[in-house]
């Protein structure tokens, strides 16, 4: 309980850098390796990923042979990246930016000409034929984020776009089908997974790539607060 109440303190100094963290220690899929005033240190057995944030030198040496051997490093600071691909193979990399929503309450859904439902385990191929990032993990990938709740926005009874959530907590896997495009319908399926996670106890968080301008201006129009880090 002292670990994890450390945990907490740290990470809650920079809640917007650290929800990812927050979320995985609250839904207990976190294993807490290291917590104290210079970093904290996990694992989450959800996405398979160590995440880390470290205050020092101090703190990164003690971090790193435990991250010897790991798939995927989730890092929250930028001073320590090249020597974490250097130093752990690592092979690819997608800075991001954080954003969630922080309202008190949650978000009304702005009016659109469909409807928004879950999606069933029988869109998953569909889901895949039609997102964009072709490296996503594959059906099986598809299908978790389908059990995990996955929303479809319905125009004319056809499905015109999909969000889900990541292992980890994150809203993602957002895309709108080129003919329905530029009705809005990016931030109904946004505002949908907020909803949603923040009905299921969830943080309401997604990352979204540096040098992704119209994704991070959605974001920002949607109301979700972008981190500065």
């Amino acid at each position: 309980m002292e670990a994890n109440e450390a945990a907490l303190s740290y990470l809650s100094r920079n809640k917007l850098l650290y929800l990812n963290m927050l979320e995985v220690l609250r839904r207990g899929s976190a294993e807490l390796l290291y917590a104290g005033e210079d970093g904290v240190l996990l694992y989450d057995r959800g996405a398979e990923a160590h995440m880390l944030s470290a205050r020092d030198r101090a703190a990164l040496e003690r971090f790193l042979p435990l991250l010897e051997g790991s798939g995927a490093v989730v890092g929250h600071e930028m001073w320590y990246r090249d020597e974490l691909t250097e130093r752990l193979g690592l092979w690819q990399e997608a800075p991001c930016y954080q954003a969630a929503w922080l309202g008190d309450a949650p978000p009304e859904l702005p009016p659109f000409d469909g409807e928004l439902r879950p999606l069933g385990m029988e869109w998953a191929p569909f889901v895949l034929e039609h997102y964009s990032n072709s490296g996503i993990g594959g059906l099986p990938h598809i299908r978790e984020a389908i059990r995990a709740g996955m929303l479809g926005a319905f125009v004319d009874g056809e499905l015109a776009g999909f969000v889900g959530f990541h292992p980890e907590g994150s809203i993602g896997l957002l895309e709108v089908l080129p003919p329905y495009r530029r009705r809005g319908l990016g931030e109904v399926l946004l505002l949908g997974a907020v909803r949603l996670a923040l009905a299921r106890g969830q943080y309401a968080f997604g990352q979204v790539l540096v040098d992704n301008a119209p994704s991070l201006a959605l974001q920002k129009k949607a109301g979700l607060t972008v981190s500065e880090d």
